[in-house]
């Protein structure tokens, strides 16, 4: 079974699909894992990163991104899931030189479209949009999770909106990474994306849970070496999980979503940031493994 982690925000341009392939790579690399990335976004940058402007651009044209995926199987077509699955993307390697075990369902300009003609469709069999609503987020749920059995970890790279699909995303997760900038208007949006994570109408509420059993965490990125950054970052934990890894501004992370298309080890793709990308990586992997361990303890005994 599949862990599904997602990189969300209620806020764009913080960094959520950098954040999501950095460790679609470390995990694919430095863990081993069958890592799949599913493009939530319609601006399709984890994509462009794994695949560049060609690549995406071919699967486009051949009908294989999210929309088409979510327009196609959506009424139960018996359509096979992995057709939709681009492998062996981005240009990491393993340590022997084999690609890194990084799949991609492409991102797609047409998603939100797509998304108000399967509302519509709906639509035609209730007169409650809240069932129609329903119907669709539900959907998209059991349509992402047909991925779990053929990969060990489905990164979700969510849209900054209250999408169908970013809502699928979020209930489907087993975990959230909230990538922010160290400033006021991240510091609203995190607040914003816990209550909606959580359930929560105010933050008073959510306080009544404990960091440690909260169903997201954050990571500061883009971090200056200023005493702002970092007062800010120590402002934001008070309120909410915090990884203590933090992403700072650096040539490595700035050059590394350049694709290449040329074969190389993750240190010389990261360059000055690569201890960055594993401390991230060892952090993560940590919070993963408490989240699994949490939820087996959890469940109720067969």
């Amino acid at each position: 079974m599949a862990f599904f982690l997602a990189v969300a925000n209620r806020k764009g341009g913080v960094g959520k699909s950098t954040v999501a392939v950095m460790l679609a790579h470390s995990l694919a690399v430095q863990s081993n894992k069958r890592v799949l990335v599913i493009d939530l976004d319609s601006q399709c940058n984890a994509s462009l990163i794994l695949m560049g402007g060609q690549g995406w651009n071919e699967a486009r044209k051949a009908g294989k991104t999210i929309s088409d995926y979510f327009y196609d199987l959506f009424d139960g077509i018996p359509a096979n899931a992995r057709d939709y699955v681009v492998k062996n993307v981005g240009d990491v390697t393993l340590t022997n030189g084999k690609p890194a075990g990084v799949a991609v369902v492409p991102g797609s300009l047409l998603l939100e479209d797509i998304q108000g003609e399967l509302y519509l469709k709906q639509a035609n069999q209730s007169n409650n949009p809240d069932v129609v609503a329903n119907r669709v987020r539900g959907r998209m749920e059991s349509l992402i999770r047909r991925f779990e059995g053929d990969f060990d970890i489905v990164i979700l790279d969510c849209p900054p909106g209250l999408s169908f699909a970013a809502l699928a995303a979020l209930k489907t997760a087993d975990k959230i990474i909230v990538p922010f900038r160290p400033d006021y208007v991240s510091q609203l949006a995190v607040d914003r994306v816990a209550l909606l994570i959580e359930d929560k109408r105010n933050l008073d509420d959510l306080a009544e849970i404990p960091l440690a059993q909260r169903r997201y965490t954050c990571v500061a990125n883009y971090v200056r070496d200023d005493n702002k950054d970092y007062m800010m970052i120590e402002e934001i934990s008070l309120v909410h999980p915090v990884l203590d890894t933090f992403l700072p501004q650096r040539n490595g992370i700035a050059n590394a979503f350049d694709y290449i298309g040329k074969p190389q080890t993750i240190d010389a793709k990261y360059g000055d940031a690569s201890g960055d990308v594993t401390e991230l990586h060892n952090e993560v992997v940590r919070v993963m493994e408490e989240t699994a361990k949490a939820k087996k303890e959890a469940a109720p005994a067969a």
